[in-house]
């Protein structure tokens, strides 16, 4: 083969290069190929998730077993409680000879061809737990101290309006109630709806000489009432509104009294302080200087307790007397 001229090797490459060589057609009918592939790629794939998803479903349809195959096993019973024991075993067994009979000679024996077996006891029975009745409680044999039901806190109380009560207020409506006496009986009319309470007492002082005082503040006041005045010394009685329209009588713990005076060497005294009530109780040895046992009470829902004592010692007329009532108008 001959060699080709240069310029015959030169038109040669540039025909063969040429169809390959970048243009704007080129360009153009690429982009228009990409558009139309665009155009049918999300139809297409939505068309397979579609067939995807019928497939995935029949093959669901398709393994899942039947309801008719399933087995379904009975609920067992409910354990009842029994109580029957299995039935003993026959003393006596038939004779294997026959023909004879026991005999009914008690215990002298039996008859010839009859075999005696002792008796056995019954087969124990086998323990079944009732699942119905619940396990027994134990009882007490004590009696149990009974609740109150009265008293601040208790639901018979109404609501008082205002705490501290007001002057002369009770029952704890913002109004005063009466307060009158009957012999050796204390009348009571309330304001709240009218009813009376009578509380008998073993005596009280006429005229009438009393005070209502809320002294522990919970909207509900107290009554002193003077009893009796003997010697130079007064006593009171002390009420408490325990439930709507019932007053009952607040005794002090032992060896206090409500009084107020002083006798030869002894002396007693009552003051109302802040939501308590203190007791003075003091002694003497020449009727001047007494030493002064004060006792703070509370009350609670079961009457007065003790909350504090303090000492003190007082000479007569010369110290302000701690043997006095101070309790609003009893002064």
């Amino acid at each position: 083969m001959s060699a080709l001229e240069p310029d015959e090797l030169t038109r040669l490459l540039t025909e063969a290069i040429e169809p390959i060589r970048p243009s704007p057609d080129a360009y153009r009918q690429i982009r228009a190929g990409i558009a139309r592939r665009r155009r049918w790629r999300i139809p297409v794939f939505t068309l397979g998730g579609m067939v995807m998803a019928a497939l995935i479903g029949l093959a669901v349809v398709a393994i899942r077993p039947s309801p008719s195959s399933q087995v379904v096993e009975p609920a067992a019973p409910p354990v009842q409680p029994s109580t029957a024991s299995e039935p003993s075993r026959a003393a006596t067994v038939p004779s294997l000879g026959g023909g004879g009979h026991s005999s009914s000679g008690g215990t002298h024996g039996s008859t010839p061809g009859s075999a005696t077996r002792p008796p056995t006891s019954p087969l124990p029975t086998r323990p079944t737990q009732s699942v119905s009745s619940p396990p027994a409680t134990p009882t007490s044999t004590q009696s149990s101290t009974p609740v109150s039901t009265t008293g601040p806190g208790s639901p018979q109380l109404p609501t008082p309006v205002a705490k501290p009560a007001g002057v002369n207020d009770i029952d704890g409506d913002g109004q005063p109630d009466t307060v009158a006496v009957d012999g050796t009986n204390l009348r009571v009319r309330f304001s709240r709806d009218g009813q009376q309470a009578r509380v008998p007492l073993a005596s009280i002082v006429t005229p009438l000489n009393s005070a209502v005082v809320d002294i522990d503040g919970d909207g509900f006041g107290e009554l002193l009432v003077q009893t009796q005045v003997a010697n130079g010394t007064k006593s009171y009685a002390l009420l408490r509104y325990v439930s709507l329209d019932e007053l009952v009588a607040v005794t002090p713990p032992s060896g206090l009294a409500l009084g107020a005076g002083v006798h030869g060497n002894s002396g007693l005294g009552l003051r109302c302080a802040d939501r308590t009530l203190q007791i003075s109780t003091g002694t003497s040895t020449d009727g001047t200087q007494f030493s002064v046992v004060t006792t703070t009470l509370g009350f609670t829902p079961d009457g007065l307790t003790v909350q504090d004592t303090a000492t003190s010692t007082v000479r007569l007329p010369a110290d302000p007397s701690p043997f006095v009532v101070a309790c609003g108008a009893l002064s």
